[in-house]
């Protein structure tokens, strides 16, 4: 045999043993993932079903076995043929590895807090809200992470170096094409089981799609439709149906309502029109009251608006409500305190189609007339017209040492407008007027914040408004941005720069702010997505169901 193939054959047998060690050095990070995979599985809501639960432990073990797979395919075999130095090349793989999984840690601990993975915006939102804890937040975090990846760096020269002196030892073991095979074929079940799961609108199964990072399980909605298995406006239909309000079941209140009654005896009185006009604008102006800085968003429908005033809800309970004649959870802590709270109606109020004993039977309403603004506790709420105008005065004068608000249940009458227009800013800001309040100025407001904020002053309940409404108290100097409206059947983002509009089957447009411009080809961050659909189903326990 001659010098050269001799070194031929060295140097192929070298890359072969470079080879043979990447494979043991990528099995040893597959492990390390699994065990940082479990924080994943460990943060998400448990299935409903044991399909599901079957599916996550599938998904889990071929999931993150395919990801260092992946990195040692791209990263580290093309190296055992370009440099082939065993000194190296795990030095480079060491640092390749934990680059890796110092970012794979990060994301977990992430999603763990927040729910989703880590981007650019849900970077400046980790660094927005540890700021907010205590100034310098974000360099704590900084200095962790760059010393989680030196202690990372030392772990992985160490594995690499075992790996490469117990190579021999390793080689003459049995579990590598057993555990090969295990991780592959779990990596394939898991999507082949996804498609069946996105055909069929099994959410046990689908709603785990964003659970692990880098996730892009195959669906059916194209697969299928492409090869004439599935109709896709058969398929758009059923998701439509899944999504229907009829699906809620209600957890409301979220946690049993745990508060103290705050030392603050000033009677408030609240006064909502039905729709906004001109005219009742021009009598609140004269009438002693300041506009408030507050940008207040009424609803489309006076019935909505009624309904999120009342529940600081959104619209999409509105009919989980009706049926199930839920009381409104403040109502109980206020009573328990002998916080009287009062609804006075005037004659001209249309009670056939804004009626609060549509959502509760717990509420009775008294006359106009009665409304005498005895300064004892209690809150007052007053529903009017227009035609009640000229009694505006008189009703303000008996509530002179209240606590005041006046706002509108929904904006002037939008039948010209076209579309989604009609959630314009400028569409649906309504004023909100105040006496005897110091609110600070809010660039995003709606009629969830009316009931937070009269609470505010009177009781303070464990978790703060969260266990009952969406809406905060306009008392608070932060920002209410973004504001998740629901004005059926589309889901509404006001967010600073733009408002973003969904449907009911998914479709989204998006828009500048204020200006109201179509954005073209714009998509909002899915943190953000996601962040406001939390937010909208905090009071929600879906019914999952497998047909």
């Amino acid at each position: 045999m001659g010098k050269d193939q001799r070194g031929k054959y060295q140097r192929r047998d070298k890359i072969a043993r470079l080879i043979s060690w990447g494979h043991w050095f990528t099995f040893a990070n597959i492990i390390l993932c699994l065990f940082i995979g479990l924080l994943y599985v460990e943060a998400s809501p448990e299935s409903p079903s044991a399909i599901g639960t079957l599916y996550m432990l599938v998904s889990w073990l071929g999931h993150f076995a395919f990801l260092p797979f992946v990195f040692f395919i791209i990263l580290i075999f093309p190296f055992c043929l370009i440099v082939p130095y065993s000194k190296v090349l795990r030095g480079l793989a060491a640092l390749v590895a934990s680059f890796g999984l110092i970012a794979l840690i990060a994301d977990a601990l992430f999603f763990r807090q927040y729910g989703y993975h880590l981007n650019t915006y849900s970077l400046a939102q980790m660094t927005k809200d540890a700021e907010a804890v205590f100034t310098g937040a974000s360099f704590v975090i900084i200095s962790a992470v760059l010393l989680g990846f030196l202690l990372i760096v030392g772990i992985e020269l160490l594995l690499a170096n075992l790996a490469w002196k117990r190579l021999s030892d390793l080689q003459r073991k049995k579990i590598g094409a057993p555990a090969t095979a295990v991780f592959v074929l779990c990596f394939f079940v898991s999507h082949s089981v996804h498609v069946w799961a996105d055909a069929s609108l099994y959410t046990p199964i689908t709603q785990q799609d964003d659970m692990f990072p880098l996730s892009y399980p195959t669906t059916a909605k194209t697969l299928m439709a492409k090869h004439g298995v599935i109709d896709v406006e058969s398929y758009q239909a059923r998701q439509q149906m899944l999504m229907a309000t009829d699906k809620i079941k209600l957890k409301y209140p979220k946690q049993p309502l745990l508060c103290s009654k705050k030392d603050f005896e000033q009677p408030a009185t609240i006064i909502l029109f039905n729709e906004y006009s001109e005219n009742i604008n021009a009598a609140l102006a004269g009438s002693g009251l300041t506009q408030t800085q507050v940008t207040m968003l009424a609803h489309p429908r006076q019935e909505g608006g009624l309904f999120q005033f009342l529940y600081g809800l959104p619209d999409f309970y509105q009919d989980t409500i009706e049926r199930q004649k839920v009381m409104p959870a403040y109502l109980k802590p206020l009573n328990d305190f002998n916080i009287e709270m009062n609804w006075y109606l005037s004659e001209q109020w249309n009670t056939d189609e804004l009626s609060l004993s549509q959502f509760t039977d717990e509420i009775s309403t008294e006359s106009l007339q009665s409304f005498t603004g005895r300064n004892n506790q209690r809150i007052n709420v007053i529903l009017l017209t227009e035609d009640n105008t000229d009694q505006l005065s008189g009703i303000l004068a008996k509530a002179q040492q209240h606590q005041v608000l006046v706002s509108y249940l929904s904006p002037k009458d939008q039948s010209g407008l076209l579309g989604k227009e009609q959630f314009a800013l400028a569409n649906m800001t309504v004023p909100l007027w105040q006496s005897n309040l110091e609110l600070p100025k809010q660039p995003i407001a709606g009629l969830m914040d009316i009931i937070p904020t009269v609470m505010d002053d009177r009781i303070a309940c464990a978790g703060s408004f969260k266990n009952y409404t969406n809406g905060e108290s306009l008392h608070s100097q932060k920002p209410r941005w973004p504001l998740i409206e629901t004005y059926s059947p589309y889901i509404v983002i006001y967010d600073e720069a733009e408002i973003t509009i969904l449907d009911n089957s998914g479709q989204f447009n998006v828009y500048s702010s204020p200006e109201f411009t179509l954005k073209k080809g714009s998509e909002p961050p899915v943190p953000v997505l996601i962040d406001a659909l939390k937010d909208l189903k905090r009071f929600t326990e879906t019914q999952e169901s497998g047909n």
